[in-house]
């Protein structure tokens, strides 16, 4: 019986320091009182029974594991009760950890109570950390060092810690791809307290509270120094690696066929581009027996969609794949055999891939028969009717053709071969300084990953995490630099295998230029037709770059004048359900050009994607941008009703009115449908009227963009002929 006078949880902290030394049938009474103090202590004080628990649960898993799971249920709740104190929260959270991720918890292979239990709390835990910064590193961080710890993989007192590691590579995905996307008062936060980190130990703050508890990056951090501590000589190690990699690249495979939003820095690209990181980190570690298995599937993924970060990192993959085992080269001449009408400028991959090929034949003694087989995968390509597809084509002809010049490669296919060649290459030299042809020769020449970039010798975290995303239009959030990681590596066993800077400085004044690569080869549009390389037509220059900003407003009031409107419009267009970038930059224009007050769109950023910007040719800096999520827009329609909008859906109904004999009120809000789904149900009923466009042919509607772009017009006509009859 304990004596009423010492409270339950003080009694529980003072019986820790012997728990050590427990044996099973002391420590159920133990935990049974543990147990009973939770149910009984305020959560801000329960940290020492947290404390008795690390020792004694890991004891009576087997022997009691009903008890075990009712202990660490109490335990999460004590940690949920205590989210909002900042002061007790953390080390509560640490304690708890400790308990639950105990190196003995997390070697149990067979699916019982408490397995099910750890992969319960895992899933709170990621749910809790989308909201919270920080909640993941604590676990993370405890996995790392629990798994290399100094006896993991020896004799010694923890044998069989990494062991464990094996059963939580889920785990491991999911810290190798973490990273919310913030809002901007969350993004705020997080460049205030990166500020602070950077003042060191001047600062009190970085005293108080240890720095992985205010950072979400060093998940991926800690995730990625951890695997550049694994050695593939240890069994353990490489059969750990193998089964992320082929976890990887089934998620990228799950997103490559996806039918979700993959705009420039959406979470779909994010998590491409952070798929991709880590495979480049792995890389070394893998050998030509496990390549076999997946070069396949890394080849497909070069042939998919992808926005330009993820490329060029698939890019120097395969790179550095077929430089390692050069046996796959065949294989990778297969890539361009698919038909290049479905591929379009998918084959600028592999395209560009050809421009490093003296990295890939590095190591082969007889260069000869690869290069005669490149030129002649090349050359067809380069009359391709697509313009980036010959420009690609050209870059790499480019290279291989002085790779052939440095081995003194000889025969007749050469000599026959030799003046096309040397032809198209004069030509093209001729053509750098006139013309749209000549300058996109020249920027693609000058771009980073064709000029100065060096597969092999730039291999380094600051490359793949910093100077890539830095140089390819990937937002600033996802930028790690390499003192982050070199400030942790410390902390491990062993040396990293991998560099973390960049032995050169090459980098070091490079900015991010306008050449970005594109599947489909936007961006090109206007020069697609310069298929003899000669001059092409001059557009006119956007007014930004000719009129000084002080005079912007007055032109806009000027352009409002001429269609009999002031600058106050009414017309509103929402396209917060509608995916492609293109889309998006299309009526951007149309909007602009017809005096829409604003268009509504679904992520702000979408402003920066250069597909976008095609279609748009600078209309998102004449027309105010507004950034309403799907999941917001009912209560956006009705805010806009509450304004006096009429709110018109632009879709095809029971009840919709024909757009010929449809009235629009002055003002009007237009909500337009996803390219695939229309308007949701959910929306229509918010809708006061819907309105659609008649049709003579058989296909059943028309493209969003162009369904927009009508009735922005049929608005502005009605409201230049309502002021053209007023006195």
């Amino acid at each position: 019986m304990l004596k009423k006078s010492v409270p339950l949880h003080e009694h529980v902290a003072k019986k820790s320091c012997d728990l050590s030394s427990l044996n099973v049938e002391n420590a159920v009474p133990m935990l049974h009182a543990c147990i009973e103090a939770l149910n009984i202590v305020p959560a801000d004080q329960a940290l020492p029974i947290l404390q008795c628990m690390r020792i004694v649960v890991p004891k009576l898993y087997r022997s009691e594991e009903s008890l075990c799971v009712k202990s660490l249920d109490l335990a999460w709740k004590v940690v949920v009760d205590l989210n909002s104190n900042q002061l007790r929260f953390w080390p509560t959270l640490s304690a708890f950890v400790h308990i639950a991720f105990h190196h003995q918890l997390l070697g149990i292979t067979e699916e019982c109570p408490i397995r099910v239990k750890l992969k319960e709390i895992i899933s709170k835990l990621l749910n809790i950390s989308q909201s919270k910064t920080g909640v993941f590193n604590v676990l993370i961080i405890h996995c790392c060092q629990t798994w290399l710890s100094p006896g993991s993989g020896t004799n010694d007192s923890l044998p069989n810690s990494f062991m464990s590691a094996e059963h939580h590579v889920d785990l491991f995905v999911e810290a190798c791809l973490f990273g919310p996307v913030f809002r901007k008062d969350q993004r705020l936060i997080q460049d205030v307290h990166t500020y602070i980190e950077l003042l060191g130990d001047d600062c009190t703050a970085n005293m108080a509270t240890e720095n992985e508890n205010r950072d979400d990056q060093s998940v991926r951090i800690w995730a990625i120094n951890f695997l550049c501590q694994l050695n593939a000589s240890n069994l353990l190690h490489r059969k750990f690696m193998e089964n992320l990699v082929k976890k990887l690249l089934e998620k990228e495979d799950e997103l490559r066929n996806t039918k979700g939003r993959y705009y420039v820095n959406s979470m779909m690209h994010r998590l491409k581009n952070r798929i991709w990181q880590t495979l480049l980190v792995l890389l070394p570690q893998l050998d030509k027996v496990f390549l076999i298995g997946i070069i396949e599937t890394v080849f497909r993924s070069g042939l998919s969609d992808n926005q330009a970060s993820v490329k060029y990192l698939i890019e120097w993959f395969i790179i550095l794949v077929l430089q390692k085992c050069p046996e796959f080269i065949d294989s990778f001449w297969k890539c361009f055999s698919y038909n290049p009408d479905s591929s379009k400028t998918s084959i600028c991959t592999f395209l560009a891939i050809l421009v490093h090929i003296n990295v890939i034949l590095k190591n082969i003694f007889e260069k000869g028969q690869y290069l005669k087989k490149a030129l002649s995968v090349i050359l067809p390509w380069c009359l391709n009717h697509n313009f980036s597809v010959r420009l690609y084509a050209l870059l790499a002809l480019q290279k291989v053709w002085e790779a052939c010049l440095q081995s003194k490669l000889e025969g007749e296919e050469l000599k026959f071969l030799e003046p096309i060649i040397e032809s198209c290459l004069e030509q093209v030299g001729q053509k750098q300084t006139t013309g749209n042809a000549g300058r996109n020769w020249q920027r693609i020449q000058d771009h980073f990953f064709f000029g100065k970039f060096q597969p092999v010798e730039d291999y380094s975290l600051e490359t793949i995490f910093y100077i890539f995303p830095s140089l390819s239009d990937v937002i600033e959030d996802e930028w790690i630099p390499a003192w982050k990681f070199s400030r942790i590596v410390d902390l491990f066993p062993f040396s990293s295998s991998v560099n973390v800077f960049n032995l050169g400085n090459q980098f070091h004044d490079m900015k991010a230029t306008d050449w970005v690569q594109q599947d489909k080869g936007h961006g090109l549009s206007d020069i697609d037709q310069d298929t003899d390389w000669t001059d092409v037509q001059k557009k006119i220059m956007p007014w930004k770059n000719n009129i000084p900003d002080q005079h912007l407003k007055l032109l806009h009031q000027e352009r409002a004048t001429v269609f009999g409107r002031s600058t106050n419009s009414t017309l509103i267009v929402v396209a917060s359900l509608i995916d492609k970038s293109t889309n998006l930059g299309g009526l951007c224009r149309t909007s602009e050009i017809f005096g829409a007050s604003a268009l509504v769109v679904s992520n702000i950023h979408c402003v920066n994607d250069k597909q976008f910007q095609a279609l748009s040719v600078s209309a998102e800096q004449w027309l105010t941008v507004i950034e309403v999520r799907p999941d917001q827009l009912i209560d956006y329609l009705q805010q806009k009703k509450t304004e006096g909008h009429t709110i018109i859906g632009v879709e095809q109904t029971a009840n919709s009115q024909d757009l010929a004999h449809y009235s629009f009120p002055d003002k009007t809000l237009l909500l337009l449908g996803n390219e695939r789904e229309g308007i949701p149900a959910n929306l229509i009923q918010h809708l006061d009227v819907c309105v659609e466009i008649p049709q003579c042919g058989i296909i059943r509607s028309l493209n969003v963009h162009v369904s927009g772009a009508l009735l922005v017009w049929e608005y502005t006509r009605q409201q230049m002929m309502k002021q053209s009859v007023r006195p």
